[in-house]
This record gives C-alpha cells, structure tokens and sequence, in this order.
C-alpha cells in the first residue's frame, strides 16, 4: 500500500471539476437496493476526494470511504470534517463479514478485476445487502466536437479507446453465481461550465494524461474545437450515468 497512486497528481483537477451526480441516481439507488440510504452502513470503495461521498452523506447514510490514493482520501478529509477513511482497495478489504448494507463504487468499478471485487463486497455485506456500482458517461456520439476530441484521445493517449467502459457490467456481475439479482438503470443530464474548467475536467481523466509530452498541444487543440461548437466559451456537455444494482439473497 506504499505506491503512489496515478491519481495523485490529478487531485486539484479531480475535486475541482469532476461532476457530482443526479439527484434521480440515489432514489434509484434506494429503489433497487429495496432500502432508504438513511441509516444505511456503507463501504464506498474508489471513494477519491468524496463527490459521492458527501451525496450519500447527505442522504442520510453513515458512509466509510475506502480509497487506493492517500492523496485523494486527504482532500476528501479535507473536505468533510470529521469522516473516517480507510486506505486500501477493493480486492482486499479491510472488514470483517457481514458489515455493510450497502457496498458502492462510484467511477471505480472499472479498475477492479470483477470476481475478486464481487466476492469481496458479497463477504461484506449483510443478508439482503447490495452492491451498487455507478458512472457517469459523456453522452456525445452524435456530437462533433465530442467526436474529434475522441479521435485526438485515440490518436494521442496510449492505448485510449473510446469504448473501454462499454463491457456488459450485469452480465458480468451474475456470471459470479454471487447475487440473486442483478438490474441496471440509466439517467441522461447535462451540465455547463466554462472553458477553464471544462479543461480541469480534462485534466482529472487519467487517459488525458498519459497523452505526455504532448498534453498541451492537445488542450490547445480542444480549446480551439471547443471555442468554434460554444463560441461564448460555455461548455454544455450531455451524460449518461448507468447505475448496475446487484443485491444478495
């Protein structure tokens, strides 16, 4: 646990201008958990500097977040006083069985190797319990701008593919035998901010990064994209968040 994480030099770009969630999200959260989240215990793995955090936290819940990124749990202290986190990852979760109502992984569940990840949060949870895992996704494929700044991305970022997040998330999650029901549920939003943190919120993706060298010749080159598709330099970007609710017997 003492390697650094690649999220932790993205920390003032990540809490700066990553997006929150919609409101929709945690009432379908509590509808297919078949729970309220006042008064539920939950492990929140991939929790970084606590946007979903504080939205569940605002719900009511009693919320432990569990990050790799010493960095990113120190901003999410920072940034709501009092809470407890835990450093560790969601392969090997340090708490004994049978803890939690619900395990969430917000933006996160994507890092994990599923099996090992579901068995973890199944051995966690209590009778009844859920794992809810949940991301927000630009809805751009009909937009040009969106479409060449995803052809730059491919061309520019090692290894970036456009689809890396399109993988049948349900299905792998009942492939585990571990859940006895598995349902997925989408909402579609939109958001608007100005250039320069619209560019913060470039900056936060790690893919972005791994661009290099190169990195600000390919915000110089979104800049110009983006000033020619929102001329007054306000950036109104569409999302899908995809909510996948797997609930135990």
């Amino acid at each position: 646990m003492g390697t650094r994480s690649l999220f932790d030099p993205l920390v003032d770009a990540y809490d700066a201008a990553r997006p929150s969630y919609p409101d929709r999200l945690f009432a379908d959260l509590e509808w297919l958990a078949g729970r309220e989240l006042a008064g539920a215990d939950i492990v929140e793995v991939g929790a970084g500097t606590g946007i979903a955090t504080r939205q569940l936290l605002a719900h009511g819940a009693r919320v432990i977040p569990v990050d790799h990124s010493a960095v990113m749990l120190g901003r999410l202290r920072e940034r709501t006083s009092g809470l407890g986190a835990v450093r560790a990852d969601g392969e090997a979760l340090p708490f004994t069985g049978t803890v939690a109502d619900l395990v969430c992984y917000a933006q996160a569940w994507h890092w994990v190797r599923v099996p090992v990840a579901a068995a973890e949060a199944a051995r966690v949870l209590r009778p009844g319990g859920a794992l809810a895992v949940w991301w927000n996704d630009v809805d751009g494929a009909d937009l040009r701008w969106y479409e060449r700044q995803q052809r730059r991305l491919e061309a520019m970022s090692p290894g970036y593919q456009r689809d890396y997040r399109l993988r049948p998330w349900a299905d792998e999650l009942r492939w585990t035998g571990l859940f006895a029901e598995v349902v997925t549920v989408s909402d579609r939003w939109s958001r608007t901010l100005a250039l320069d943190a619209y560019e913060l919120w470039l900056r936060s993706k790690s893919y972005v990064q791994a661009i290099g060298d190169r990195l600000e010749d390919f915000l110089a080159a979104e800049r110009k994209s983006l000033l020619e598709a929102f001329p007054d330099g306000m950036i109104t970007e569409p999302f899908r968040t995809v909510l996948v609710v797997a609930r135990l017997a």
